[in-house]
This record gives C-alpha cells, structure tokens and sequence, in this order.
C-alpha cells in the first residue's frame, strides 16, 4: 500500500516549567489540607521563636546562639549548615546533556530548585549572574557555604570545571530560618524539589534524638504527603569522626541521624570520596565524617551516596571565587541537580506533567550502583550512588523495555504484573510511596524499635511457586549484610532483586497488611532487567504498531487496514523537525543516519492524530 508521507512536529517543551504545569501539580494537592498546613506551619515557626526568646533570657551565656532555631521536648535544637565536575561524572548526570551520550539535551533549563541554607548566596557571583537566582528571604550575611552548594546545583560553568548538575536551572535561595513555613509555601507553588545541607548541631543533643522520628520529621514528612510531586533532599550530617558522640565511639558511627533525617519521604544524602577517574568506577570510598543510619525503628538510611569529598565549586569571598569544601552538604545537592534533570528530561516526554516525588525516589534506588560490603543496602551508602544514565534511559524506555508506573493499591486490592524473560539475566523491582505521617516519638526512649510504618505495603515477586522478597536491614546489626528472605514491614520503599534470573514468567505482586489509611495508597513501580523487559510487543493505540523499539536502522509501521494515512511526521525530542516525506511508500522508515537518542513519530489520518516515542540506538 502507498502512503503519502508529510511531516508535522510533535512539541516538547524543553524551555520552561510552565504556569500551567506547576498548576497541574498544585491540582493533585487538597487545597484545604494545603492551607491548613502552611496555617500551622506558620503557627509553629512563631510558637519556635517565643520559645527561643525565653530560652535565651534564661540562658543568657548560651553558645551558638544564633543557631538557636526551637525547642523540643525541652531540648534546644541549634541548626548548623552541613560542610563539581567530578561530582556530575560520579553520577553520570553528563550523560542527559547536549553530545551526552543519551542523545538528549537536558540542561536544566526552566526547572526552578529550591534552596534552604545558613546565609545568603553571592547573587553576583559570575556563576549566577545571569538572572537565574531569586533571593527568597532577607538575609544579609553572605555564606560562602550557601554559594558553594548552589554552585554544584547551578553554576553555569563560566569555570568549566565548577560546572552545575542542572546548569541552567534557576533557583530561589533561603536562610534556614522559619524553614517548614517557607518550604510548605515553595511546594504549593507548584515546585518539584528543594536541597537542604543543613542540620541539628548534634552535640547538643540528648542520645534519645539520634534515629528518632520526631516533630521534625513529621513536619517534613507532612510537607511531601500534602504535595505529592515535591521531593525534599537532605544531607546526612558530618558527625562520625566526633569522638566526643557516644554513636561515633561506642556505637562505630552508626545511629547519628537526626530530625528530618529520620523523615520517611526525605532522601538523606551521604557523602563519599568519589570516582576520581571515567566514572566508571564502582569501588566508592566512604568520607571518614558522614553519618550512617539506622533510624530507631531499622528503616534504610540514608537513602543515596554522592560525592561529597573535595568538591570545588563557588564561594561568597568574590564575584569569581572558587574553592574546595568537603560534606555532606556537597553530596546532597548532587542528588538535588540529578533530580532537577530526570524530572525535565520526564517532562520532555510526557509535557505537561513530572514524576511523583514517590516515583523520584524509586527511580533514583532503583538505578543506583551498589557500594558497601555486601549485597543489598545498607546503613552507610544506603542504596548507593544513582546512576544518571540508567535513571534517564529508564524513563526514555517506559512501557517498551523497562517499567515506570504510578498506581493506586485499594484497600484489600492485589495488584499483578505478569512478566516474561526470554535469557538469564538480573530482574530488578522497586516500589515506593509517600507516607502518611507517623507518631513521634516525644519519650524519650533511647532506640525505640516500633515501626513508623503507617500504610505497609508488600512487594513480592512469585515465579513456579517461588517467592522473592524485598531487602531488609536489622538495626540490632547495622553492620550485618541486608538480607531478604521474608516481608519489609518498616521502609516506604522495597526493592526485590533477583540475580541470574532465569527464562520464564514471573508475576509481580503488590499486596497490603491491615487497613489502608485514607482507604488507598498511591505508589510507584519500577522494574528493569538486564536485557529488558520487552513490553512493547504488539501496542496498536487502536490502530498504528511499530517495530522494532528500538530501532537501529529501520522502523517498521503497520496500520489497521481500514486507517487510511495523510500525514507522518518525524521530530526530535526538543519538538524540531527532521525529516519529511510527501510520497514515500511501505511500511518502514530508513532512521540509520539519526544519532542516538528519543524521537517522536506521529501519524495523521481526515480524523485522528497519534504520535508514539521510539528509541534510536
């Protein structure tokens, strides 16, 4: 059959989070829930500040004053902020970008990062000068601490070297001051995501705070669960070479998280050495400072390693000042930039929307490399470093060789997803969801075991009478490897791995124990395997199939015999035009002078338009 071959473009924008987006993403919150929460955030902050004014004149000679932020339970809770080429190359994140080796071109570009930090940022610093940071507060000190982790987040590399994750990016700076206020507003904007290096001076606290899900880390948890897109970043703390800490001494450097550190939604950063050569190193150093889990009740923290050792980016001495700092406060924006770019390079795919921040974080473990002793996580690295490349091309195979789902489980509901696998190869299945805020624990028990675990969902994957689990730590343990030989009853995330998978089908399950609070649970389902999953096989959308994706040097096409084709057209994924055809005829088009990367084919017939995404390798 002959077809007449005309081109149109399919748009992406790849310029701007847009107005109508973030009000997409201000849609999927409860507008009730919302202004309640920023009300008695508000509150809260001036309830803090009374707090600290009586604090202070009865205790006139206190140290750190100005760190001084609230008090809990009795306990006064001091803030202090958490001490770029390599960094971006560590998590391949330079694969997203123009002549990366995706073929994508995501810079960064019209995603706006939120920041809170202990000062203000050098605004005209050469590194930012070009109208793409807003100062959110009024603070006047200038923090060459605040500078420099902007600076890995979006400097535009005016020194190649100190070159941001999301270059060209935009972000609006805070003080840590009055946070949950400010952060609560920021994600009701509409906003995906916000870095905070910063956190509770931890000599000052009594030993029942460290793993402690307290008032702060139900605060941040009720932030994420109010706006389900928006996904804080938090660095783990540089206590563990203070030997003055019962937990760096008597317990080997485990049990130092604090605050929102404890958080079930936040990801919580640890810092390594990094890669010092390719990149493709996977034997990653620990920093002798970082802080490792567990939180008391066993979950996996922190969640992700980056590098955060020797990390040049700017500073606030000078307009053009740069120099090398070390902490967990450079490892977390790492992670911030990487997210800043998956969530756009998403949007390019899918314009009009980005990923859940549930989705965020099962992508980011599901993609990350291992690192530590043994398999599995664990409570230094967590799951390891994110791989940039592979979370990119996770989300450019969705629905042809990987899984990216965003499902609701109802209560009593049994959710399955048969699969097949056609070699021996490593399978791999993430969930995760964004918590319903738990109890904190007000006590003061030291270690206090009970799950915070509100809605506990279960992963399994079933093959010939044979059950995978998920992995699990014990924090009786912490040194001991992860294992995974029965349910995870205290994570919002849970990974099944199956080394060598053998050929055959396999059915994942997604179940619950007891009642569903709110009656239903949103998650997230990731799923790759080594080869691929082969899900694409016969997706007519009612009417076009092609094959095979991806293509190498041709793309074949076959239409319902009853479709009769005007149009077809060929773009690329920034929405340009690149190829055409007014009297082309078969099914198949020759795509073997395109470089690698996503396109978009639409077919056009008198009464209908329908564009797939293939994948040039």
């Amino acid at each position: 059959m002959k077809y007449i071959l005309l081109f149109s473009f399919v748009f992406c924008n790849v310029f701007s989070q847009t107005q109508k987006e973030r009000d997409f993403i201000i849609s999927k919150s409860d507008p009730v829930e919302s202004f309640k929460l920023k009300q008695s955030l508000q509150q809260e902050y001036l309830k803090d500040q009374k707090e600290v004014r009586d604090y202070l004149l009865q205790h006139p000679n206190t140290k750190n004053a100005t760190n001084l932020q609230k008090i809990i339970d009795g306990v006064p809770i001091f803030y202090q902020e958490d001490s770029n080429a390599l960094c971006v190359q560590t998590l391949r994140a330079n694969s997203m970008y123009p002549s990366g080796s995706l073929g994508l071109s995501v810079t960064g570009q019209g995603m706006t990062i939120g920041m809170w930090d202990g000062g203000r940022v050098r605004e005209t610093h050469v590194e930012f000068a070009t109208g793409r940071l807003t100062l959110g507060d009024a603070v006047v000190t200038l923090s060459t601490h605040s500078t420099h982790v902007l600076g890995t987040m979006i400097a535009a590399g005016i020194s190649p070297t100190r070159r941001g994750f999301a270059y060209q990016a935009s972000a609006i700076a805070y003080d840590f001051g009055n946070d949950s206020s400010e952060i609560a507003t920021f994600a009701s904007q509409g906003y995906v995501v916000s870095n905070h290096s910063y956190g509770n001076i931890a000599t000052n606290l009594p030993q029942s705070s460290f793993g402690a899900y307290n008032s702060q880390s139900v605060s941040a948890d009720n932030i994420m669960v109010t706006y389900p897109f928006y996904q804080m970043v938090k660095s783990a703390g540089n206590d563990r070479n203070d030997t003055t800490l019962d937990q760096a001494t008597g317990k080997g450097g485990y049990d130092l998280l604090t605050g929102v550190g404890n958080s079930k939604n936040a990801i919580v950063v640890a810092a390594v050495e990094g890669i010092m050569t390719n990149g493709n190193d996977n034997s990653f150093v620990m920093s002798n400072f970082s802080n490792w889990g567990p939180t008391d009740d066993g979950r996996i923290k922190p969640d992700l390693s980056a590098k955060g050792v020797a990390v040049s980016s700017c500073i606030s001495v000078s307009d053009n000042a740069y120099s090398e700092l070390q902490g967990t406060s450079m490892s977390a924006p790492c992670i911030t930039g990487l997210i800043t770019l998956l969530q756009k390079h998403y949007n390019n795919l899918n314009p009009g929307t980005f990923m859940r921040s549930a989705t965020v974080r099962a992508l980011l473990f599901q993609s990350a490399r291992e690192a530590g002793d043994n398999p599995g996580p664990d409570y230094r690295f967590g799951w390891g470093l994110p791989d940039g490349s592979a979370a990119a091309q996770i989300i450019t195979n969705k629905n042809i060789s990987s899984i990216l789902e965003e499902n609701t489980l109802n209560n009593s509901q049994v959710y399955t997803k048969t699969i097949t696998i056609n070699s021996v190869q490593n399978l791999s299945v993430d969930i995760a969801w964004t918590e319903r805020i738990g109890i904190a624990n007000n006590s003061g028990d030291i270690d206090n075991r009970t799950p915070v675990l509100v809605n506990n969902l279960d992963l399994k994957v079933l093959k010939d009478g044979t059950t995978y689990y998920p992995w699990k730590l014990d924090p009786e343990d912490p040194e001991a490897g992860a294992t995974n030989n029965s349910d995870n009853d205290v994570d919002n995330s849970e990974r099944v791995n199956i080394s060598n998978a053998q050929p055959g089908v396999y059915t994942i399950q997604v179940t619950h124990k007891g009642t569903l609070v709110g009656g239903s649970q949103n998650y997230s389902l990731v799923a790759t395997s080594t080869n691929g999953l082969g899900l694409n096989s016969r997706d007519y959308d009612n009417s076009v199939f092609i094959y095979p994706n991806p293509a190498q040097d041709v793309l074949n096409f076959e239409i319902k015999s009853d479709v009769i084709l005007s149009d077809i057209s060929l773009s690329d994924i920034s929405g340009k035009q690149i190829y055409k055809s007014t009297n082309a005829i078969g099914n198949s088009i020759d795509v073997s002078n395109l470089s690698s990367g996503v396109y978009f084919i639409t077919f056009k017939s008198d009464s209908n338009s329908i564009t797939k995404k293939f994948i040039k390798r």
